[in-house]
């Protein structure tokens, strides 16, 4: 007999351990809301809540419990618990296999993921928060891989608020972007200029879709049309239900032209940038300090959306002009890394760290890498074994905005990138 639970959910999700026992003791009770293609308001998949059985089946409760969930230090267990029991509810309820399911995920479950490449029929989407990315984006982006190789597909979910949500769109390569709700009530025409741009460029080189949250008007349906959504969901159709009406897409395949590049980054942003099979530029240390300052300076331009990785070899303290950059860098983008063999904590607070091994060829490399939605930039340099006919340092350097090579060299770079507490 299942027990009963307290009115007070609030004060219950408190302790972890009372989260554990509401989904052992099925407790937990899976919601099913329409999403839909925004021309012919033909449901095409759904996407999944979970919440509290004795609460009020709204956003807000779904959301509240959402966050218990990401607190919870059994976060992956509980995680793989709640998509096991969506998967269940959707085979009992015969949804068409048609039917995508849009699954919110945390990164931490990722590992724990069934292989599902014997069930093409039904693609699940595994909707990842932006906020969980950058917690642990090293464990984040080798699990993605390993979802994919099992037949997931990946979407990042509460996209759009903030500009900075954008930020790991290149490195995640999703197929669904499905925007924040609260994006269609947003007036800023230029934060609203800006995302689309953002959005549309993703799009355009992935073939990703684009869904909108939050849709409760007809005047919402037409802000997502000119935001570039085709897809949306929310009250105008339908609420989250525990028993939905099926429904069948038809043949139409939404993800069919989605590109995505499922490859293990192997190396470093130098042996990377070598693959492309170019010669080296040669560059004495002041021509090459111009180079790496450029590069870096450029960022500061891509706002808010850009991932900003930087690598200084050994060096043990960056001047007060290269700190003062940085300082400026961190302030204006997404997502900022600094890394060095000779210091563990970067000397900008707001900038993220790691460690260098003593074995790790990355020691050896001066490297700036942006990445951002709409352009990517790298620019790379190794010593030279031999000083130049001057006596001078020199060094071997590629600079190149190959996307590919970009997006590469910063996943190899994101390995020794320490995750959050």
């Amino acid at each position: 007999m299942k027990a009963s639970l307290s009115t007070d959910t609030a004060l219950l999700l408190e302790h972890e351990h009372d989260l554990e026992q509401l989904v052992r003791g099925g407790l937990i009770h899976t919601h099913f809301s329409p999403v839909a293609d925004l021309d012919s308001g033909a449901v095409i998949g759904h996407r999944v809540y979970h919440g509290i059985a004795d609460a009020p089946a709204d956003a807000a409760q779904f959301a509240g419990f959402r966050q218990s969930v990401r607190r919870s230090e059994h976060v992956a267990d509980i995680d793989a618990s709640l998509r096991s029991l969506a998967l269940r509810e959707a085979e009992s309820l015969r949804l068409p296999r048609a039917n995508r399911l849009f699954l919110t995920a945390e990164p931490q479950s990722l590992g724990t993921v069934e292989d599902r490449t014997g069930e093409p029929d039904r693609s699940a989407i595994l909707q990842l928060h932006p906020d969980s990315i950058t917690q642990a984006p090293a464990m984040t982006l080798r699990s993605v891989r390993q979802a994919r190789a099992l037949g997931w597909g990946i979407g990042m979910a509460s996209i759009g608020a903030d500009l900075r949500t954008t930020a790991f769109l290149p490195l995640v390569n999703p197929s669904v972007v499905m925007l924040h709700a609260t994006v269609l009530g947003i007036e800023d025409t230029s934060h609203l200029a800006d995302l689309t741009r953002l959005l549309q460029a993703h799009m355009e080189r992935t073939g990703a879709i684009l869904v909108a949250d939050g849709v409760h008007t007809e005047e919402d349906v037409l802000k997502a049309q000119a935001l570039g959504a085709h897809f949306g969901t929310g009250p105008w159709f339908g609420p989250a239900s525990r028993s939905p009406e099926p429904a069948d897409p038809g043949d139409r395949d939404v993800l069919a032209d989605h590109h995505t590049r499922n490859l293990i980054a192997q190396g470093t942003p130098f042996t990377i940038a070598q693959n492309l099979e170019r010669d080296p530029l040669v560059m004495d240390g002041e021509m090459l300090t111009a180079q790496l300052r450029s590069l870096a300076e450029r960022s500061l331009a891509a706002g808010e959306s850009a991932v900003v990785i930087s690598v200084f070899g050994d060096v043990e303290r960056l001047d007060p002009d290269t700190v003062g950059r940085f300082e400026r860098i961190a302030d204006a983008v997404g997502y900022t890394v600094m890394l060095s063999a000779g210091f563990d904590t970067p000397p900008v607070a707001e900038a993220r760290g790691g460690q260098i091994d003593t074995s790790d060829p990355l020691r050896a490399e001066f490297c700036i890498i942006v990445i951002g939605p709409d352009w990517s930039g790298l620019t790379v340099a190794k010593r030279r074994f031999s000083p130049g006919p001057d006596g001078r340092t020199e060094y071997d350097v590629h600079v190149t905005t190959e996307r590919y090579a970009c997006v590469d060299a910063a996943r190899s770079v994101f390995s020794r990138i320490r995750t959050l507490r």
